[in-house]
């Protein structure tokens, strides 16, 4: 039942070379930065090392989110063309993000207890890790990995389904909507406080639990609006 989804998903995997490329020259980057400034330091120079340095990890983020714009846009065509169906790339589709945010989320986490660990222990200071910031990390690593991971593919899936839309009229009205939404509720208090309530609810909320069910939730609530999507498309 899953081996052609399955296909799928290892076909979109072959067919995100450009994502790959571009997070792998971040990546290298910010490396490279990092380990000059790491030398410099040693000879006890000031570098600013200690003011904060980017999380490895989160340069990750930026694979899941580029393939999730390339695939719908890119792949698609190329998966009819080899004759699999649209549930076919449904489904296989929900496959690759799932594999994708689940290993990203892996090496985010071994990142951070590894050589971000040893960059604080050794000079100290703080990482611009969302690990961090989002306080995930103060629920132990099972548990961040896994809020991490929830999030991630909400991100990812809505990246997606709004990718999916781009080039038809609903999906310019879909875009319209989402400014007059953000235009109408960021100035009023009382509706931003709503916008503020749901990030709390999907990043910040002290039942970790919580979260992760509610992220989860919203990604299969949003990622069903993909196959009446997909459906329509015209290849």
């Amino acid at each position: 039942m899953l081996n052609k989804p399955l296909m799928v998903a290892k076909t979109n995997a072959r067919n995100i070379k450009l994502p790959i490329f571009i997070t792998a020259i971040a990546f290298i980057c910010v490396l490279i930065h990092d380990g000059a400034l790491i030398i410099i330091e040693s000879t006890g120079r000031n570098t600013g090392l200690t003011d904060g340095f980017m999380g490895t990890g989160n340069i990750l983020y930026l694979l899941v989110i580029l393939s999730a714009v390339f695939i719908p846009v890119f792949n698609f065509r190329k998966i009819i063309n080899l004759g699999y169906t649209r549930k076919d790339f449904f489904i296989g589709c929900a496959v690759t993000y799932i594999i994708m945010t689940f290993a990203v989320s892996f090496a985010s986490i071994v990142l951070y207890y590894t050589y971000e660990n040893f960059v604080l222990l050794r000079f100290g200071g703080w990482s611009l890790n969302v690990l961090y910031w989002f306080g995930w990390i103060e629920n132990g690593w099972l548990i961040a990995f896994f809020q991490q991971f929830a999030f991630l593919l909400l991100l990812v899936i809505v990246i997606h389904t709004l990718a999916s839309l781009q080039g038809k009229w609903y999906g310019w009205i879909v875009d319209i909507l989402l400014i007059a939404f953000l235009s109408v509720f960021i100035p009023i208090t009382s509706l931003r406080e709503v916008i503020v309530l749901f990030f709390d609810i999907i990043i910040f909320h002290q039942n970790p639990i919580s979260q992760i069910l509610v992220c989860l939730l919203l990604s299969v609530v949003i990622y069903a609006l993909n196959k009446p999507i997909f459906s329509r498309k015209t290849i």
